[in-house]
């Protein structure tokens, strides 16, 4: 017990400074020991779904949501797969295995990956897009510039013998905004766009066995609700807005979560309209050619004024 009087602890008590960033790295935490969770679980035999609904549970039990769904991507995948629901895809002898998640605090998001090689021949792969991203972030400070940071992505990967994914980048975080206004992206470019203290990014790097150049797969399986009001006529499409909206709001969500509350052509529907109408997207699967593989190593990290702190 304090030997000093009440009164004066009460005189010298300054107000306790909110910790502007606390919310950010607490979602971080949450990433990183999501993907501890998912890790042994890749093996071969394993279901997809089981390590998608590992994850999420996780990231629910323990934040304010996912801020997007759990991404498991096999071999020629880069991005945008998650499970359907009663996905009975496993994971087979020599898979090369992508899971990216991310948590929400709050609004205040991480989003981390990390790619599994069940092949040795696939390790060095592995290692590419993981020291580039690494390198990325060693840049990331207040005045770096994001195309020389892509210029070193592209050098490292290329280094390494593999092609660095040209259309998908590292992005900027904001409060409830998983894709903000600028990006880190995986090639050289003109845009002298500059890093500023007190930003967010999600760094994440693509490396592939192939051209580099992903394209769409039909099926989507990941939406997300823009901040639209748009007219609707059929009732399954106010069920879908009435249940996104309150469950996700603006982050991306997956086609799973609805199909376990909407009858399948209901769903089915209710996505024709709304995206008729344009109050909803579809991130589609992106995928390398066949045969081909792609790895992908992310961290979420804060600009500090002397330079970062990675959260994941």
């Amino acid at each position: 017990m304090s030997d000093e009087k009440p009164s004066e602890t009460v005189d010298s008590e300054e107000p306790e400074t909110e910790d502007i960033w606390d919310k950010w790295r607490r979602a971080g935490v949450v990433a990183r020991e999501a993907l501890k969770i998912a890790k042994p679980m890749v093996k071969p035999g394993t279901k997809v779904l089981d390590i998608v609904e590992a994850v999420e549970s996780y990231i629910i039990e323990n934040s304010s949501g996912c801020s997007f769904p759990c991404n498991v991507a096999l071999n020629n995948i880069a991005a945008h797969y998650t499970s359907p629901l009663n996905d009975e895809t496993i994971i087979a002898e020599g898979d090369l295995v992508t899971i990216d998640c991310g948590a929400h605090i709050d609004g205040c998001i991480s989003d981390s990956a990390i790619t599994i090689a069940l092949n040795p021949d696939h390790e060095a792969l592995v290692k590419a897009s993981r020291d580039a991203t690494n390198v990325a972030i060693r840049m990331l400070r207040p005045g770096a510039k994001l195309n020389t940071i892509g210029a070193l992505i592209e050098d490292t990967i290329k280094s390494a013998g593999f092609e660095p994914v040209k259309q998908l980048t590292g992005h900027q975080l904001q409060e409830y905004e998983l894709h903000s206004d600028k990006q880190i992206p995986c090639v050289a470019g003109k845009s002298e766009v500059l890093v500023e203290e007190g930003e967010v990014y999600a760094v994440e790097t693509f490396a592939s066995t192939g051209s580099g150049n992903v394209s769409d797969l039909p099926n989507p399986v990941i939406y997300q609700l823009l901040p639209i009001r748009v007219p609707v006529r059929f009732r399954g499409s106010r069920q879908f807005l009435s249940i996104a909206r309150k469950n996700y709001g603006e982050f991306p969500f997956a086609e799973r979560w609805l199909a376990k509350e909407m009858k399948h052509a209901t769903l089915k529907m209710a996505e024709r309209e709304l995206k008729k109408n344009g109050a909803l997207i579809a991130h589609h699967i992106l995928a390398e050619e066949k045969e081909e593989f792609v790895s992908q190593s992310e961290h979420t990290v804060i600009i500090t004024e002397d330079g970062h702190e990675k959260t994941t």
